[in-house]
């Protein structure tokens, strides 16, 4: 194992800037809660209005989707660096020819004018819900994002993941996971 003193001089960087980032990274992706309690719950949308039209509301998953089968739930925030680091594979796999679930976001803990900003930069072109009151998020039992729920088209979680992906072949796989 590799001492601190020995990172900081291997390395170049101080020890206090590497505790940070660790800090900063384990605050976006955060611990599961224990065991599979998520899985089988079902999932409620309330009153949701969406990041690109705040006036409007949805009431339904079916509602948001657009009656898709399945649903990839995202929770993500701009300030999140493996959330920034995963929209551009979400763009990618909601782009692509007959995509396994449709791609929704919801706001994490965060502010209306940065994740906009956030989402026109990265291509987060799908619809993200503002969870103001935080409603959508009580819900789940982990406390960061990136967090991705696949759902069936009534809110029923299929399966989880905690952290980002990694690449369109992940998301996809992750997509036609568990029926």
């Amino acid at each position: 194992m590799i001492g601190l003193a020995r990172v900081r001089r291997a390395a170049g960087a101080p020890v206090s800037l590497l505790l940070l980032t660790g800090a900063l990274i384990a605050g976006c992706i955060g611990p599961a809660a224990s065991g599979d309690t998520l899985v089988g719950r079902t999932m409620h949308i309330g009153e949701a209005h969406p990041l690109n039209d705040p006036t409007a509301t949805f009431t339904s998953w079916q509602q948001v989707a657009g009656g898709s089968p399945r649903i990839l739930l995202n929770f993500w925030a701009s300030w999140c660096i493996p959330c920034r680091d995963e929209i551009p594979l979400l763009f990618d796999y909601s782009s692509s020819f007959m995509p396994g679930a449709t791609v929704l976001g919801v706001l994490y803990k965060d502010s209306v004018g940065p994740a906009a900003t956030t989402a026109a930069e990265l291509g987060a072109t799908w619809t993200t819900l503002i969870d103001a009151d935080g409603a959508i998020a009580s819900q789940v039992p982990v406390n960061a994002a990136p967090l991705t729920l696949l759902l069936d088209a009534n809110g029923v979680v299929l399966d989880y993941r905690v952290g980002p992906f990694t690449s369109v072949a992940e998301i996809a796989a992750f997509a036609d996971g568990p029926q």
